[in-house]
């Protein structure tokens, strides 16, 4: 078997939106976002914000024409609507990432050489993106880049805890996941948030991510989750300093509708429908 291509970090999280200036200021209004790049992709049609919320990067990207369903990402946008549409590895090589992942049988799409996709029914149901360079003005790269310039806002936010994925096929993910890629296994465990279910937690680069199957994948939010258009991530599950103050801002301040069902973690989320229909859950530390 080849040798797992090594992946240095988890680079960000794409949210799929509409409104692409009013889902930035909501990252940096709710959660203290710090945008650092704003850019048009002409290949694609596409605007995107680039911000960190404390350690974890997130991208919010719009179609600029959504209508226009030739451009793939307009047509994955029409897809799965506002949600959170991929994450993106960090390699080395892209050109020799994309062909070993086409050598194990997986989907490559998308494949501009310096960034790729790898589909949904390759990992395990989750779309990934792998790219081998920078981000424009990135500041994790740079002279005494720290997370912690990131704290200190209203919300408490301390870091990302772990990025949360749904599947129907967690086998296939925990194989892409360390055979694939250099991941490596945290947990292997039952949960019962939401619903009865087995839950892996694997390393990938900087960043823990957590695979749920639910025993009944038909019933209850995670089969309701299943049995939509997405692209597997559930929900990006935050570490907070204090959960009250974190409430406090988010329902005082910002106006946004707090729930405690459908959680994949002991805490707390944002109400999608109030969050460009990504789901952010909240823990204490």
């Amino acid at each position: 078997m080849p040798a797992p291509i090594p992946v240095s970090r988890v680079i960000h999280t794409i949210h799929a939106t509409t409104d692409i200036y009013g889902c930035r200021l909501l990252y940096q209004d709710a959660l203290g976002g710090l945008v650092f790049a704003e850019n048009y992709f002409p290949a694609e049609d596409r605007d995107c914000a680039l911000l960190y919320v404390t350690n974890h990067m997130v991208e919010p990207m719009a179609p600029r024409d959504p209508a226009n369903l030739d451009k793939p990402y307009a047509r994955m946008a029409a897809k799965i609507g506002q949600a959170f549409h991929s994450f993106e590895l960090k390699v080395a090589d892209g050109k020799a990432a994309s062909q070993a992942f086409r050598d194990a049988g997986c989907k490559v799409a998308s494949d501009y050489g310096i960034f790729f996709f790898v589909k949904p029914e390759s990992t395990g149901g989750v779309l990934l993106e792998v790219c081998e360079t920078a981000m424009p003005n990135d500041p994790y790269d740079r002279t005494g880049w720290s997370p912690e310039v990131g704290q200190g806002h209203a919300s408490g936010v301390l870091r990302l805890d772990h990025i949360a994925c749904v599947t129907s096929d967690i086998e296939a993910a925990f194989r892409f996941f360390t055979q694939s890629v250099d991941g490596e296994l945290l947990a292997d465990e039952r949960t019962a948030q939401p619903q009865p279910a087995r839950r892996v937690l694997i390393r990938v680069g900087d960043t823990s991510v957590a695979f749920i199957q639910p025993d009944d994948p038909a019933t209850g939010p995670l089969g309701d989750f299943l049995n939509k258009p997405q692209n597997g991530i559930y929900a990006l599950v935050w570490q907070v300093a204090d959960a009250a103050s974190a409430r406090g801002h988010f329902e005082g301040k910002c106006q946004l509708r707090l729930t405690a069902e459908d959680c994949v973690s002991t805490g707390f989320a944002i109400e999608p429908g109030d969050f460009y229909g990504a789901r952010h859950e909240f823990v204490s530390v």
